[in-house]
């Protein structure tokens, strides 16, 4: 049997990303103008889970360094301070650089945090110098935009640029993203960009943490297309010699509704089902959508809910109840409900005002967003089905 050619994993890139032209083609201008010594914004990519903005990050890196670009990715933690995150950056993305960008890290000194970048056997490295005296409490912006200035001088000198792309930026503490946002201010004269991607309220979030923020290019990344989704499932197996079915198509494209990472994840299960056939059925669809649905419980559903407080479960649980109590609720991962905020307080018998700690809790937890004034919806498609059959509703 041939190599599933479906990649439904967390991040992972698929072996051809499909329907993201337009992103791609608004970097490829962004690394023109750089090269050409001009400024430009940085660009923050914002969608639910599941629409590709990992995938899309990657694949952007891939593309810059084919241009001689010092490009490497990073997804925030909690309470990573953004020297930590450009280390890791600069360490990863130096290792894959290649020509003369590569030979001028390796013989420069660029050192952040009490560290040193380095070359040696294994490839780059941040040498710890535990002599140097190091101050928590000391202010982190001037020995960041030293050492990113070094980098942007480095890469210009090579016809270069440098790309920080970093994923789930709405995890940096406010604190910290605004440090990053200061610095990126100070280097509009350098080759360094932010390219970024995180959950739909992240704009709003970046513009309290920094006014410069409004200055950044937004773009909204959402499902599929319904030619893109097809592509996306048939053409994989196509190039190992199988087939879809009409209606077994027709049914996975429902079920996952336009999410590129539920279309990979229904594909693979079915390729599984259909244990080496030359033609994927309606039955083997059929076959797998047990198996996606306890994969999604076991994991990507469960760990947010189980990282809820007592008040933030009864809250989506609740959201979930008005949700229910609303005729115009469409069912799959095509339409995540939206409620209105006063509608849950209501339920609750509470006020807004006693209600937003624990809404904006979740909010920053990723679970729900607000799409407009006063309206929550969830951020992870699937998920008020999930608490339907959590809480005993479905």
């Amino acid at each position: 049997m041939a190599l599933n050619p479906y990649t439904p994993g967390a991040g992972t890139r698929p072996q051809t990303l499909i329907g993201r032209e337009p992103q791609l083609a608004v970097v490829d201008n962004l690394a023109d103008l750089v090269e050409a010594g001009r400024s430009s914004n940085p660009i923050v990519f914002t969608g639910l889970r599941g629409v590709g903005k990992t995938s899309l990050l990657q694949e952007i890196g891939a593309s810059l360094r084919k241009r001689g670009w010092l490009a490497g990715y990073y997804e925030v933690r909690r309470d990573v301070e953004p020297g930590a995150a450009v280390r890791s950056i600069v360490r990863d993305s130096a290792d894959l650089t290649r020509g003369r960008l590569r030979k001028a890290l390796s013989s420069g000194v660029h050192a952040i945090g009490g560290m040193t970048l380095t070359l040696g056997p294994a490839g780059f490295t941040f040498a710890v110098d535990a002599s140097a005296p190091h101050h928590g409490d000391s202010d982190p912006f001037p020995e960041l935009v030293r050492f990113l200035r070094l980098l942007g001088r480095d890469a210009s000198q090579n016809g270069a640029g440098v790309a920080l792309l970093v994923d789930e930026l709405q995890v940096f503490r406010k604190r910290d993203i605004a440090v990053l946002i200061q610095a990126l201010s100070a280097l509009q004269d350098e080759p360094i960009v932010l390219i970024g991607a995180g959950l739909p309220y992240l704009a709003a979030e970046l513009s309290k943490a920094n006014t410069y923020a409004e200055r950044f290019r937004y773009e909204l990344i959402d499902r599929l297309n319904e030619a893109d989704a097809r592509s996306a499932v048939v053409d994989p197996a196509f190039d190992l010699g199988t087939t879809w079915s009409d209606d077994a198509l027709d049914h996975l494209l429902e079920l996952a509704g336009g999410y590129p990472y539920f279309l990979q994840l229904y594909a693979s299960e079915s390729w599984v089902a259909a244990a080496g056939a030359a033609r994927i059925e309606m039955t083997h669809v059929l076959a797998a959508a047990p198996a996606v649905q306890r994969q999604l419980d076991a994991g990507l559903y469960s760990a947010r809910y189980d990282r809820l407080s007592e008040r933030e479960r009864e809250y989506v649980d609740t959201m979930v109840t008005v949700a229910d109590a609303d005729h115009r609720l469409f069912p799959g991962f095509g339409h995540s409900p939206r409620v209105e905020s006063g509608a849950v307080a209501e339920e609750l018998n509470k006020s807004l005002s006693q209600l937003a700690t624990t809404r904006d809790r979740i909010i920053r937890k990723g679970i729900i967003h607000s799409p407009a004034y006063g309206q929550l919806a969830f951020s992870v498609p699937g998920f008020a089905d999930y608490v339907r059959r959590r809480t005993g509703r479905a």
